[in-house]
């Protein structure tokens, strides 16, 4: 399960991961004091992702699973988020890292059509870098 930025859900969706990865989206209002949380089950928001955590139905917030992927952790509980549901922890919540992931470590699991999306040319590389830690640095981290 992932609960996703949209750089993320943007690589998802080239790669058609969509029936591998589920998705959860958390709801847009941030709490300052408990973190993102999970939408409600009577609340109607926009968008087929934006449900209560499907694997964890009685959370509220992001933290719980932050916390039950590590009790002791004291850091931001943000998104995106990768979950593994077989080890019940986040495999990572780091957006760039998610993403170079999401470039080819899952193409087994793939469709033909989507197998040899290939969103990171050896090429491109460098390019490519540059701009994932401008965006990072300017546009990302600002929010």
């Amino acid at each position: 399960m992932i609960n996703l930025a949209h750089r993320t859900l943007i690589v998802c969706k080239l790669k058609g991961l969509e029936e591998i990865l589920p998705v959860t989206a958390v709801h847009y209002h941030l709490s300052l004091t408990t973190s993102w949380r999970f939408v409600k089950p009577e609340e109607q928001l926009p968008g087929p992702d934006s449900t209560p955590d499907p694997l964890h139905p009685e959370f509220k917030n992001l933290s719980e699973l932050y916390l039950l992927a590590s009790p002791e952790y004291s850091g931001r509980f943000s998104v995106p988020v990768l979950w593994d549901k077989k080890l019940n922890t986040i495999v990572n919540n780091e957006s760039s890292e998610i993403i170079r992931m999401l470039y080819n470590e899952f193409d087994a699991f793939l469709p033909e059509k989507y197998r040899h999306v290939d969103l990171y040319p050896e090429n491109l590389r460098a390019e490519i870098d540059l701009a994932i830690e401008w965006m990072y640095d300017h546009i990302n981290n600002g929010v």
